[in-house]
């Protein structure tokens, strides 16, 4: 750029700095919530903070080497070294749509069934995994589930139950004893 005119350079200057700025724009708005929302999502609730603790590590580690490695690799290459960058950023296009299910309008558990059901490591060929809308059939077992507990009164039973269990919720579910447990801890008091 050193021989072309200065108002040409000025033009490129101001070209790139639009450029950084729809750069950064569209990268927060895309991608830059992923390293700390997605393995909160996919992730059951026992690995859930450790999905996310890992996937925070990772994009900081991350960050740290982009940040260490740009500036020689500039020096040295010039603008040609964004071609790096950009050829990473592209081989990642085939790895998010082999292996990466879809959350949109899903819940929690939705994603949870999934994994319990699908063992298959491609999840391009799973249609449920790769619509944007939640899948009918996890519609139809909410329902289902709804139904369930409604006829019981409300009280957790068995799939339900259990996972309260698991999660140390629910001890003891006896209707009308005096030692009766509740849901969360709460104990009925003993008259």
């Amino acid at each position: 750029m050193a021989g072309l005119a200065p108002e040409t350079q000025s033009q490129w200057a101001k070209a790139s700095i639009a450029f950084f700025f729809l750069y950064y724009v569209f990268f927060g708005i895309c991608w830059q919530g992923v390293p700390w929302l997605y393995p909160t999502e996919i992730n059951s609730l026992s690995m859930r903070t450790k999905g996310a603790a890992l996937g925070t590590a990772t994009n900081w580690i991350v960050n740290f080497m982009v940040v260490e490695i740009t500036p020689p690799g500039i020096s040295s290459l010039g603008w040609q070294f964004y071609i790096i960058w950009t050829v990473f950023n592209f081989s990642f296009i085939p790895i998010v749509y082999l292996f990466y299910p879809e959350t949109a309008d899903r819940s929690l558990e939705d994603v949870d069934r999934f994994f319990v059901d699908n063992h298959d490591i491609f999840v391009f060929r799973d249609k449920d995994a790769t619509s944007s809308k939640r899948p009918m059939k996890y519609i139809a077992q909410e329902e289902e589930a709804i139904t369930k507990r409604n006829s019981r009164g409300g009280v957790p039973g068995g799939e339900e139950e259990d996972m309260l269990r698991r999660r140390g919720a629910v001890e003891k579910m006896r209707k009308g004893g005096e030692d009766e447990e509740m849901a969360f801890g709460e104990h009925k008091e003993r008259r």
